[in-house]
């Protein structure tokens, strides 16, 4: 019985430390796409004052969810009149998408991280 109880208690060790490792990398992973959405995300150029030029990129966060288990990444710049435009732009006829086509660009790489570092936990232990 005692060993059970070790084994068990080493497994469910090395699921909380798996998890741990997976939570991080999935924040650093988030930044990777972050990053890629501001380096993808266009400058506005035209006329309209009420848009302030590179206010969307400068709005890019990432937004941590359930204890770390969701990553959420948004880009919502406002225009002076209140007018939340990081959708208008990713998601109309007319504009620019940015920020699934980094998150489609980085997937691979997010999943890299994830799997090297929950890896490395299980190793570790």
């Amino acid at each position: 019985m005692a060993k059970y109880q070790r084994a068990e208690s080493i497994l469910k060790e090395l699921g909380e430390q798996a998890m741990e490792a997976a939570k991080e990398a999935l924040a650093d992973g988030a930044e990777v796409v972050a990053d890629e959405a501001r380096r993808r995300c266009p400058v506005y150029d035209g006329k309209d004052r009420r848009v302030i030029k590179g206010a969307l990129k400068k709005s890019i966060h990432i937004e941590k969810r359930k204890g770390g288990k969701e990553y959420r990444i948004v880009a919502d710049a406002q225009a002076q009149d209140g007018l939340f435009y990081g959708t208008i732009v990713e998601f109309s006829p007319k504009g620019r998408p940015f920020l699934y086509p980094a998150l489609d660009a980085k997937r691979k790489t997010v999943q890299d991280i994830i799997i090297e570092r929950v890896r490395e936990a299980v190793r570790k232990k």
